[in-house]
């Protein structure tokens, strides 16, 4: 299967000619809002929503941790980002049956912090970002599911959960960065099986 296709300046052009189709520019007007809101007392970095997903009819949000370093060359949360753990995220959402027209990828703390390399947000920072999570979250009416993607998305659900109008399942799932899957050997199956889950969960409507 095709992975890392954003590394392709032709295919990176071609995804930002798209962020005005109408199922992606509610996203789009977000991250725009977001970068200008100076959050923090500052200018914020944030990637555009991919137009590959699906957008405001995604019925499954994988909320990761925060964006790696590639995201600040390609200007997107995406699975076809040029990186490891992309790949492997794009490879077990393909093996757990989920089409990239049903979901989502984001940021428990959305902004750039790895523009130089990896950066682990704060649990401060993670809970500043907490208002964009719940606005994120009021543009997708079609949502079933939420994956948290590693202990940061995990551990940040904390500050999001209260404030919803309802409930929302939740799928726990080991994060896929190559470091990870090689200290430990069982995180792969693990992870496929947390979206096998979120994918039975989203069809049932639960």
């Amino acid at each position: 299967m095709q992975t890392q296709s954003l590394a392709d300046p032709s295919v990176l052009a071609a995804r930002h000619a798209r962020l005005s189709e109408p199922h992606i520019a509610p996203l789009t007007a977000l991250a725009k809002r977001l970068r200008e809101s100076e959050m923090l007392g500052q200018r914020l970095d944030l990637p555009d929503f991919d137009p590959e997903s699906g957008g405001i009819h995604t019925e499954i949000l994988l909320l990761l941790e925060s964006p790696g370093p590639k995201v600040a060359h390609t200007g997107f949360a995406s699975p076809d980002n040029p990186d490891r753990t992309a790949e492997n995220l794009s490879c077990l959402l393909k093996l757990a049956g989920i089409g990239r027209g049903r979901c989502l990828l984001w940021n428990i703390l959305p902004w750039q912090l790895s523009a130089g390399g990896v950066v682990t947000p704060t649990a401060a920072q993670v809970k500043a970002a907490t208002p964009a999570t719940l606005e994120l979250l009021t543009l997708l009416p079609a949502l079933r599911v939420v994956v948290l993607v590693g202990g940061k998305a995990q551990g940040g659900w904390r500050f999001v959960s209260p404030q919803l109008p309802r409930p929302l399942p939740t799928v726990n799932c080991p994060h896929p960065s190559p470091r990870y899957f090689a200290t430990d050997p069982q995180a792969p199956v693990r992870a496929l099986a947390a979206l096998v889950e979120a994918r039975l969960l989203a069809k049932s409507g639960v």
